[in-house]
């Protein structure tokens, strides 16, 4: 009998390809362990078939292993872990499959909206549906990077990225969702700039002076008809040319004063619309109406 399988082992070409794969085994010891098993009974001995599939899982667990791919990995030793399989593949396969228990990672998934929590989301990768619902239960992934997604009746969906370790167990993945029928949040204006303070000193000024010109006008054009009416019942036609020239002087002063004033009025209304543009300050200003021999003028001083 141990002969026939030995022969069989041979056969099928998984002696060869499982004597590598063994921990600090030689092949010496991989078809000792073959002899050793082939002197059980007959019902516990595994056909070549089934002894080969035992053999590539035996492989496959080792690989898949290496690679990261430890979800794979975890279901060909389970296979190869089989009472079907020989001793010592069953044996080796068993203890690895303990230890790989411990290295896959768990998840758990939650999800916030305004204070409260939610369950109706589904969690995927890519195509891939990891659970159509949040309920607290771990969900096992291999190691490596994911973009998880999650989708959520009348909530905004939210893609995150996430880097899974080797061995990470009961990791907590928690984001905040937002409701779909709240108003996306303004774009940040950036703010208008500072307005500049006008200076009300020169409208000020010309407003004043518009008014003293005004009222200076109504006074001077009123002493003036007073005067031409005291001459005309007191010596006109016959009035000296001195008392003529005092009225004509007072009616010319009053015109000046209206000018004064219309001009100042404007000066101001424009000032006022159009800022003071000036650095430093007016210290001081002044308008004066001057009486020269035979008409009148008027004078500004100002210190800037």
């Amino acid at each position: 009998m141990p002969l026939a399988l030995l022969h069989d082992c041979m056969a099928s070409g998984w002696c060869a390809r499982l004597a590598p794969k063994r921990l600090g085994a030689s092949a010496g010891l991989v078809l000792g362990g073959l002899l050793f098993q082939s002197g059980h009974a007959a019902a516990q001995e595994p056909s070549s078939s089934s002894a080969a599939e035992c053999a590539r899982a035996y492989e496959d667990g080792q690989e898949l292993r290496k690679s990261g791919q430890l979800l794979s990995a975890r279901a060909a030793l389970q296979s190869c872990a089989r009472d079907e399989c020989p001793g010592f593949i069953r044996s080796d396969c068993a203890t690895w499959y303990g230890e790989l228990q411990s290295e896959i990672p768990t998840l758990v998934f939650a999800a916030h909206s305004q204070g409260r929590d939610l369950s109706e989301v589904r969690v995927s990768v890519g195509e891939r549906l990891l659970t159509s619902r949040i309920d607290g239960r771990e969900v096992e992934l291999d190691p490596g990077e994911y973009d998880f997604r999650f989708i959520a009746p009348d909530m905004r969906p939210l893609q995150q990225h996430f880097v899974i370790a080797r061995g990470e167990r009961n990791r907590l993945i928690q984001v905040q969702l937002q409701s779909s029928r709240a108003k996306a949040p303004e774009p940040e204006r950036s703010p208008l700039p500072p307005a500049t303070a006008r200076s009300l000193l020169l409208p000020g000024i010309f407003a004043g002076v518009g008014g003293l010109g005004v009222a200076g006008f109504a006074a001077l054009g009123a002493w003036g008809r007073a005067s031409e009416d005291e001459l005309e019942t007191t010596c006109s036609p016959q009035c000296a040319q001195s008392q003529v020239s005092s009225v004509r002087t007072k009616y010319a002063l009053a015109d000046v004063s209206l000018g004064v004033g219309v001009a100042s009025l404007g000066l101001a209304a424009y000032f006022a619309l159009a800022g003071d543009s000036t650095e430093a300050p007016v210290r001081s200003a002044s308008l004066a109406v001057v009486a020269r021999p035979g008409g009148a003028g008027f004078a500004y001083r100002g210190a800037f």
